[in-house]
């Protein structure tokens, strides 16, 4: 296994394994690799705290973009798997992600995840039907949307797709999930406790009378998530252009794609609705 803890042992990398991006800072923290063809690809702005990602074996990606909070993450990936993380996500604590049986984690805009956090595809062991004698244990890729908040040691499993403006409370336990924009689930196992609602991110710890009077009302629509025809983007159509039938390249092309994208809407769905954003997409 190759343990690359600066930027310039990058140029040691072999057997197909690439940096890809902006070289970032690293403090504390390590790339560790042992498959081949893996790419980590870093927009300008990166900077990884007491992190540690790891490739175990081939083909897998994980995509950092910008952001200007530090990246705090233990992400562990093997065969086709893609981590990705978009621009302006704010981790209070380190962000544990095991990705498993070529499924991914994926990671909108403007999130908040607080600390003792552990996502995990995979259960990972295999469990089947008495009768049929299938497996009844699928591995299932976990989507987030923009400007999801999640709480204190919340377990995110698989199948789990928050769409924008969402919150998961402290202590849930979150499987198989489809929490639509503006609710709020949480529980173990998770439900529903309220939907048309917002967050906003100001910390009110040091608060006073006047500063929280001043929060009663927000009149703006900032963080309210609609439907919109060619804004939004299906979490199912990215699993599609992440199957490991597609190249790693390819995978990487659309990934720029979706980070390059800044629609507001793009992850609140309408469930008569398709996706607008991949009829924009050329294969």
């Amino acid at each position: 296994m190759i343990k690359i803890t600066t930027p310039e042992m990058f140029a040691d990398l072999s057997d197909g394994n690439r940096f890809i991006g902006e070289m970032p800072q690293m403090v504390g923290s390590s790339i560790n690799i042992a498959g081949k063809n893996n790419v980590l690809f870093c927009e300008k702005g990166v900077r990884l705290v007491n992190s540690v990602i790891t490739f175990n074996a081939d083909n897998s990606i994980v995509y950092l973009c910008e952001n200007k909070n530090a990246y705090k993450i233990n992400v562990s990936v093997y065969n086709n798997n893609v981590f990705y993380s978009g621009r302006d996500n704010y981790f209070n604590g380190v962000l544990n992600v095991i990705l498993s049986e070529q499924k991914h984690f994926f990671i909108g805009n403007d999130c908040l995840l607080s600390f003792g956090i552990w996502v995990r595809n995979a259960d990972p062991h295999l469990v089947y039907d008495c009768e049929s004698k299938k497996r009844i244990n699928p591995t299932q890729s976990i989507y987030f949307g923009d400007h999801v908040w999640v709480g204190q040691s919340a377990m995110i499993l698989k199948g789990t797709q928050a769409e924008s403006g969402s919150i998961i409370g402290a202590m849930s336990v979150v499987s198989n999930k489809k929490i639509p924009a503006n609710s709020s689930f949480a529980g173990n196992p998770a439900k529903k406790i309220k939907e048309g609602i917002f967050w906003r991110d100001p910390c009110v710890h040091a608060w006073t009378d006047k500063k929280t009077e001043e929060s009663e009302s927000f009149n703006e629509k900032t963080y309210i998530y609609k439907y919109k025809i060619g804004e939004f983007i299906s979490f199912d159509e990215i699993e599609e252009k992440l199957l490991p039938k597609h190249s790693v390249d390819k995978k990487l092309k659309f990934l720029d794609k979706i980070s390059a994208n800044d629609d507001k809407n793009r992850f609140c769905s309408d469930k008569r609705k398709k996706s607008g954003f991949f009829a924009r997409f050329k294969k």
